[in-house]
């Protein structure tokens, strides 16, 4: 009974473990914001605040979930292409406000409020949380659902 027990408790932490990244993850921006497309070079580029401003001149701002929270820690991986420790301290270096601001929300319906209400906002959200108040930008050329797209859960 114990082998038994322990084997279903191996089985849940491992069925969450994998739910933590099964989430697809979308760009999106404003609905004015005409950019249809960017690289995941230049994604990582506005990560590290390297990019500060979008091509109609419009401040960009970085909008994300909690930096702890599974989802983030994913997409800073896969974004900055680092661990999570280098991808935090990049978001967090010194100066960060006046370059390219991070607005940290507790949900996903806050990400598309920022968005929506900030014209040069970028945001990362669920997939499932897309609504029409924002545009979905391709990553590579690929959308969220179309295969090797870099922000896909498993």
């Amino acid at each position: 009974m114990r082998k038994r027990s322990f084997i279903a408790c191996l089985l849940l932490v491992a069925s969450v473990a994998t739910a933590v990244y099964a989430t697809d993850f979308a760009v999106v921006v404003n609905s004015s914001n005409s950019v249809k497309s960017i690289s995941l070079a230049d994604l990582g580029k506005i990560f590290k605040a390297k990019t500060t401003a979008w091509g109609n001149g419009k401040n960009i701002t970085l909008v994300l979930r909690d930096p702890s929270s599974p989802g983030t820690r994913f997409i800073i991986e896969k974004v900055l292409g680092s661990n999570f420790d280098e991808g935090k301290a990049i978001l967090s270096s010194p100066g960060r406000k006046s370059t390219v601001p991070v607005v940290f929300a507790e949900s996903d319906d806050e990400i598309l409020k920022i968005v929506q209400g900030n014209p040069g906002a970028l945001g990362v959200i669920d997939v499932y949380n897309i609504t029409s108040g924002v545009n979905v930008v391709k990553i590579d050329e690929k959308q969220p659902f179309d295969p090797g797209y870099i922000l896909k859960g498993r």
